[in-house]
């Protein structure tokens, strides 16, 4: 009695382990381990250092030198000779020159100094807020690398679905044209039928199974390929559903597709704030013909037995204002009002682009829908018409030929319908991608309506 509940254990077990990987899941890997994201994360974390560094500006700077001195001559002060005279009685005197030591040949000392800048004239808060819109615009194109990357992945999903369903479908042939085969050869041992249909058949069979081996090799691509996209090894085990469910309704038409793409493509808002970080640059770059208040405050130390005060303090507070530079700031200023411009540019080609990428992309997605349901009715049809051929067949009112060419129209209708679904899936992923929707919350919970 053991044996029967363990041999259940292990395939309840073994059916858990190769669960099929669904295309949230799939969408949640290539959000995580991608290329695109593992750059995306690299260069917002760039970006962050560029604004870390631009608030440090708000901040004193310490700095510290020391360390110990040694001379090869005495540092000393030279006097000159001079005549005093002439005196009464000592006539004239002559004082030669001296050499007056003011500093050790070997010594130790130190300089700490802390720097503050005080005021420029709004100098830094203009390249914060230029830092701070660049962060956003690499973010919100990190996520928009993220979403194309993962609309592909959905792409490549569904040619990896495609190809195995076309495997059913010549697998499901071969088994028809196998029992087709045994009909044959029972009516060719009546008599009924010549032995060319035989042959015909058998040729029929052999074409599927050189198509079976074709599939299958494109099927360890596809997965190969999709496994890549979503960040794994090429190898990685992969297990995929046998049938998908019809894409899930959209609530949108084409005008409001066309109203919320420009608005909600994350490329086009990080676009937006890449001209916020432009304009950031040209109020930063203007700010730079202004002077800055500047304060110091340090400390010095000098082993010198020569100096009444070895040690000494000092404050600083002072201007200082480049006058001239021979153009150099205006030039800085012009250039980052044409990269403005050029921002400004991009950012409509953008919008528009974007827009009609979207309407487009959504009457494709509503002729592959149509494609779909004219797919499927074309296989109920085929279907019919096999089971009343094969019936003929049998009562040898119909060829052996007839039969394969019904098995043939049922098997074209078949991959046609797989074709149809996985395009309406691929082209609705696109179009998501391009509303700036979150693909995997999407399929996630849309899922679970079916």
């Amino acid at each position: 009695m053991m044996r029967p509940a363990l041999l259940l254990l292990l395939a309840s077990g073994a059916l858990a382990a190769q669960a099929p990987l669904t295309l949230a899941a799939a969408l949640r890997q290539a959000g995580a381990s991608s290329v695109q994201a593992d750059l995306a994360s690299l260069s917002l974390r760039g970006a962050q250092g560029d604004r870390d560094e631009v608030k440090a500006a708000f901040l004193p700077e310490i700095e510290l030198k020391g360390g110990h001195l040694n001379l090869d001559h005495d540092a000393a002060l030279r006097t000159e000779s001079f005549t005093v005279g002439p005196i009464p009685v000592l006539g004239s005197i002559t004082v030669p020159s001296l050499d007056q030591p003011v500093a050790q040949k070997s010594s130790w000392r130190y300089h700490l100094t802390a720097s503050y800048l005080v005021y420029d004239f709004g100098r830094r808060s203009s390249a914060l807020a230029a830092t701070q819109a660049r962060e956003r615009a690499v973010d919100l194109g990190g996520r928009d690398a993220i979403n194309r990357a993962q609309a592909d992945v959905a792409a490549r999903y569904m040619t990896t679905v495609n190809i195995r369903a076309r495997r059913l479908v010549v697998e499901q042939r071969r088994q028809a044209l196998g029992d087709h085969l045994r009909d044959a050869r029972s009516l060719f041992e009546q008599g009924v039928v010549a032995r060319n249909d035989l042959l015909r058949t058998e040729v029929a069979l052999r074409a599927v199974d050189d198509a079976g081996r074709t599939l299958d090799n494109a099927l360890v691509s596809a997965r190969e390929s999709l496994n890549i996209a979503m960040g794994q090894a090429p190898g990685a085990p992969l297990a995929l559903p046998e049938t998908l469910p019809p894409p899930p309704a959209l609530p949108w038409n084409e005008a409001a597709v066309r109203a919320r793409a420009p608005q909600a493509n994350a490329g086009v808002k990080a676009l937006e704030a890449k001209v916020q970080a432009a304009e950031g640059q040209v109020a930063f770059r203007s700010r730079d013909f202004a002077p800055s208040v500047v304060a110091q405050v340090g400390h010095s130390y000098e082993e010198n037995r020569f100096l009444a005060h070895p040690q000494q303090t000092t404050l600083y507070l002072g201007l200082t204002w480049k006058l001239w530079d021979g153009g150099a700031r205006s030039a800085r200023v012009s250039r980052s009002r044409a990269e403005e411009g050029s921002a400004r540019r991009e950012l409509m080609e953008a919008r528009r682009q974007v827009e009609n990428a979207a309407a487009s992309a959504l009457r494709d997605y509503g002729q592959a829908l149509n494609e779909m349901e004219t797919a499927r009715a074309n296989v109920e049809a085929a279907l019919e018409n096999l089971r009343i051929v094969s019936e003929q067949y049998q009562q040898a009112y119909a060829k052996s030929a007839d039969v394969l060419d019904a098995e043939t129209v049922l098997a074209e209708s078949r991959f046609s319908l797989s074709d149809r679904l996985c395009r309406a899936y691929a082209i609705q992923a696109g179009l998501l991608s391009l509303l700036g929707e979150d693909l995997e919350t999407f399929y996630a919970t849309r899922s679970l309506e079916h």
